[in-house]
């Protein structure tokens, strides 16, 4: 969440919980184009405008200078309810926590400056950095809808629609390109409130068929948000305009699943509360 995680290529796969029916697509920059723009008149507001309106009203700058950043959503799927835990310590410290459905194992993985590791609590292994900056490129989705304005580019306005009977600005958007990968082939939409600017949902396009060979093929996903409230902040601290919604559906292949978070914290969490299992560290 902090603004300083944000720069590794986009994707919120880390949060991908098959086992309880959570699979978000990460950002491929090779998924296809999703319709074409029309040109804007003099009636359609500046895109990229939108978008840095819709960001600031939920925080905006403030988010770049936090601390720490720690969310627990419980995720209901047809499969049962299952828990993730996602926390950001500054500079370097992450940590993914998800606990399966009907409490069936708990898997873990997180990365300390260069040490990383994945696993149940207790039995870890050491794993990769590399794999584990997945996590510095997402983590869940509020750290996705943060960071609009600095993750995505080339913002078009492309009309209005109605989404839960708000009247909404469609916005598509480009995946910012990261190392040897352009980002021209791929677009997403983000919905926008026409009246107050709050960010109602955004629709991912499906990852091309040739992607992962010998990969099931993921269809496209459409994520909704709602109840939209001020973060948690140390006693006596006010929240400074920061917001995270508290529901979220994610509907995909016909399958829908809900995040509904209990805690959406920032600053809350001292310098070392994450840190890799002993063994891990002492094997260095």
């Amino acid at each position: 969440m902090h603004r300083r995680i944000l720069r590794s290529p986009l994707s919120i796969a880390t949060l991908s919980v098959a086992a309880c029916g959570v699979v978000l697509a990460s950002a491929s920059p090779l998924a296809p184009i999703v319709g074409a723009a029309p040109a804007q008149t003099a009636t359609t507001p500046d895109a990229a405008a939108l978008v840095r309106t819709a960001v600031e009203r939920i925080g905006g700058g403030s988010w770049a200078a936090i601390k720490s950043f720690e969310t627990i959503a419980t995720v209901k799927s047809a499969v049962g309810e299952a828990r993730v835990e996602f926390r950001f310590v500054a500079p370097d410290a992450r940590q993914l926590v998800q606990v399966m459905p009907g409490g069936r194992g708990v898997l873990e993985m997180g990365v300390v400056g260069g040490v990383a590791w994945m696993g149940e609590p207790g039995r870890a292994r050491a794993i990769d950095p590399k794999v584990a900056e997945e996590m510095s490129g997402g983590g869940d989705l509020q750290t996705l809808v943060h960071s609009l304005d600095t993750r995505f580019e080339k913002f078009e306005a492309t009309g209005k629609t109605t989404l839960d009977g708000r009247e909404a600005w469609r916005v598509s958007m480009s995946p910012k390109a990261s190392g040897a990968a352009p980002a021209a082939g791929q677009r997403w939409t983000v919905y926008l409130d026409a009246a107050n600017s709050t960010i109602l949902g955004i629709d991912i396009p499906a990852p091309p068929k040739d992607r992962v060979p010998d990969a099931p093929e993921q269809g496209g996903q459409v994520i909704r948000f709602r109840d939209w409230q001020s973060v948690e902040v140390p006693a006596g601290r006010k929240a400074d305009r920061m917001l995270g919604f508290r529901t979220a559906t994610i509907e995909s292949g016909g399958i829908k699943t809900e995040l509904v978070y209990t805690k959406v914290a920032v600053d809350t969490l001292e310098k070392g509360a994450i840190a890799p299992p002993a063994k891990i560290d002492a094997a260095r």
